[in-house]
């Protein structure tokens, strides 16, 4: 039938355990966990729960590894940081009966209304994902150089430029609380984040359309973070500082190619 992907790491345990709780018995589930030592004991888990153990390879790669596990023809992604409803997976599995020859398939995660509830060639949020697997096999899925952000946009792109349909399925919403997963998320992993997100963009433009092309759509940040990397460090606000900084250091890294190297 489906079956539905959830990659850990460190995350909190009532979230996981919320999400649990939506997945009908019949759903087959695999969970990666990227920390490799995740205490599950006081997590019940179904029959049809597969756990892999994984080094952290980031959110795309933890995605790659359940898919080449799932036994089923169709695997819901879920972050652990959304909220749905009860009956939410059972309404999408019944949505997704009704179209045909798909790649993708998204909820609403907004309040984004247009006059069609089902819109057609997507690219824009994809904290949950519907996959079709064998019509995604031929794109292989994620890009495991993006670590951390960027993931979903980059496989949404390539589902365009190749003609693998990806709907957005609006009236069928959820709310995803961004970057919330992690408990006690401390300062500097705030840091790494950021420094993802700036090396994330940068590469996603790079790869997609050219070199040119992304420095166009990035340098005016390289700009305004140095200026405001100078006034912070002059005023003396050093908490500040450190966030233009990781800023900086992650987008100058994807500007001179450097693999995506930072980690926990």
């Amino acid at each position: 039938m489906v079956t539905i992907i959830i990659v850990v790491y460190k995350s909190d345990k009532k979230k996981l355990l919320n999400i649990l709780k939506k997945v009908p018995d019949k759903f087959h589930v695999i969970i990666v966990d990227n920390s490799f030592d995740y205490d599950f004991t006081k997590i019940k888990l179904s029959k049809k729960t597969q756990i892999i153990r994984s080094k952290n390879i980031g959110n795309g790669g933890g995605i790659n590894l359940a898919v080449k596990k799932c036994k089923t023809k169709f695997a819901i992604y879920m972050d652990i940081d959304i909220k749905l409803d009860s009956n939410f997976l059972i309404k999408f599995f019944n949505i997704s009966k009704k179209i045909r020859n798909f790649g993708i398939l998204i909820p609403n995660h907004g309040n984004l209304q247009k006059k069609n509830s089902i819109l057609e060639s997507y690219e824009g949020e994809a904290a949950v994902m519907f996959y079709n697997i064998q019509n995604l096999k031929k794109l292989n899925f994620f890009d495991e150089k993006f670590f951390l952000y960027f993931e979903e946009t980059d496989l949404l792109h390539r589902c365009k430029i190749n003609k693998v349909k990806c709907y957005l399925i609006q009236n069928l919403k959820i709310k995803h609380n961004r970057a919330s997963s992690i408990k006690n998320e401390n300062y500097d992993l705030k840091c790494l984040r950021i420094w993802h997100y700036m090396w994330s963009m940068f590469y996603f433009y790079k790869k997609n359309f050219n070199y040119i092309y992304a420095v166009k759509k990035t340098y005016i940040f390289l700009i305004k973070d140095f200026i405001i990397l100078l006034t912070t460090i002059l005023t003396f606000n050093f908490k500040n500082a450190k966030i233009r900084f990781y800023r900086l250091y992650g987008l100058i890294s994807s500007m001179i190619c450097l693999k995506s190297f930072l980690r926990p």
